[in-house]
């Protein structure tokens, strides 16, 4: 039998009232986002500290240490516990050696363009592999309709505004939807749900309200994610990074129209 990890669940709720002034003064009842620090220990070392919307924080800390590569399967992982009450996020292995081996990482990393200033460790393209070709294809129509079910859902954007959402998907299904304070943190998110599942990213499609930026793209290479696509635009390198890896990159998707900035040999434009 395969071991499992022992990992807590905290759920915090992610929308608090507030009360504000409307342009004339009146008072007037509102939703925030709830915004958390949550700093990750990793075999009791400081690695990061995120800001975070709490909903799905032990996925959040999976899907960071996952991305980021500190920690490369999930069996090394003996346990993941989540605190509110120290904001800290405790992960140990059973080797006990993952935050020592993170010493060196840590010491070559790259800020990105991440709202929050995510940050790269050591160099995320030099241990990029392009995806492999499985003749994998997307109808146009299959766009049109996920676009439309993502617009759709209940969200706590729609509640509050401030926050940033991803969606995973297999053609026009939603297979996770989570939301946060950034799109990094919201697609490490589902990295971690993915991890935690056994799930791949072959065939899939990932869907961000953030920019493609060469962060996001690199995310969802080492998912193993090869369509990619945002309501918003993308950056050259995002497009650099999605040309030398074989991502399909899909930006300004709204409402029956969207980009194509790479790989449009998977979209099949007839259907």
């Amino acid at each position: 039998m395969e071991r499992r990890p022992l990992i807590s669940q905290t759920r915090c709720e992610p929308a608090v009232s507030g009360l504000v002034l409307d342009q004339n003064g009146q008072p007037l009842a509102t939703q925030l986002p709830g915004e958390r620090a949550l700093t990750i220990y990793l075999d009791k070392r400081e690695i990061v500290t995120l800001m975070t919307l709490g909903q799905n924080p032990e996925a959040l800390v999976l899907g960071y240490l996952r991305n980021q590569r500190l920690i490369d399967n999930l069996r090394d992982i003996a346990e993941l516990h989540v605190s509110w009450e120290v904001s800290a996020a405790a992960v140990s292995t059973y080797h006990r050696d993952a935050g020592e081996r993170c010493d060196e990482l840590r010491r070559r990393r790259t800020v990105t363009s991440g709202c929050g200033q995510g940050t790269q460790f050591a160099d995320a393209m030099a241990r990029l592999q392009p995806l492999p070709d499985e003749g994998f294809t997307v109808a146009r129509s299959t766009v049109f309709a996920l676009v439309d079910r993502v617009h759709q859902l209940d969200t706590v954007y729609k509640r509050c505004g401030a926050v940033h959402g991803c969606v995973l998907a297999d053609g026009a299904e939603i297979l996770h939807h989570v939301e946060d304070i950034d799109h990094h943190n919201a697609v490490d998110s589902i990295s971690g749900l993915m991890w935690m599942k056994g799930e791949t990213g072959h065939g899939n499609i990932l869907y961000t309200t953030g920019r493609l930026t060469s962060e996001m793209v690199i995310k969802a290479v080492e998912m193993g994610i090869p369509v990619l696509i945002s309501r918003s635009g993308t950056t050259e390198m995002g497009i650099d990074v999605a040309r030398h890896c074989g991502v399909t990159l899909i930006g300004w998707a709204k409402k029956e129209r969207f980009l194509v900035f790479n790989g449009g040999e998977r979209i099949d434009f007839t259907k």
